[in-house]
């Protein structure tokens, strides 16, 4: 797929290897896509990373690959005008480096002048600093920007949510957090192992969980 040059007006989305993990999770990814109203791209490198989870028994590729085969993901390279940025994310002490698919969406993010969607907390606290000006974007903020609340804590956007909390342990920035437990009910939550213990604290009685 082709890319636009910095500077046009499309705003690519390049969303990191965590992302895809998270709304592969949630058996809604064509749609959520669909709903975005913006290309959306991987990267070859956080692209290879999937690949090789693939490998070790990870499905995320089952939902994504017949996306990029249909042009609804695009796959963008990095050029040469990616290499220092890249190299300065991924070179130094651990605390201020990220690891080489973050790296590279960012690096393309920035070159493509897009929107980066991210949700590992230091890759976004580095990208906040080192890039001011880049829109950054969470897995949450895709899903409560693509899929109707029905505010029933059963429907498109509470399903969507515990299925990637459960299965993919995504993480959900916490500015965000009080809204998703709401969203998911106490019942939900409380099975939601990454979300902070204190919101999952809440006495329910066993019967009353749904599971999928």
């Amino acid at each position: 797929m082709d890319f636009p040059e910095s500077g046009a007006e499309v705003s690519w989305q390049v969303a990191d290897a965590s992302v895809w993990i998270n709304l592969a999770a949630t058996g809604r990814c064509a749609e959520i896509l669909a709903a975005l109203g913006a290309p959306v791209a991987i990267v070859d490198v956080a692209l290879r990373e999937l690949q090789r989870g693939s490998s070790n028994g990870h499905d995320v590729l089952a939902h994504i690959e017949p996306l990029i085969q249909s042009g609804q993901i695009g796959v963008a390279t990095m050029t040469p005008d990616d290499e220092d940025l890249f190299l300065s994310l991924v070179a130094g002490a651990t605390a201020e480096t990220l690891d080489d698919g973050e790296a590279a969406t960012l690096a393309v993010a920035v070159r493509l002048k897009g929107i980066a969607l991210i949700d590992e907390r230091k890759a976004t606290a580095i990208a906040k600093q080192r890039f001011p000006a880049l829109d950054l974007r969470s897995t949450t903020e895709v899903l409560f920007a693509t899929l109707p609340d029905e505010e029933t804590r059963i429907g498109p956007l509470a399903d969507a949510l515990f299925l990637a909390l459960r299965d993919a342990r995504m993480r959900v920035p916490t500015h965000w957090q009080a809204r998703v437990v709401e969203v998911l009910g106490p019942e939900r939550a409380r099975v939601c192992n990454s979300l902070p213990a204190h919101l999952r604290t809440i006495p329910i009685d066993a019967a009353d969980i749904q599971f999928f």
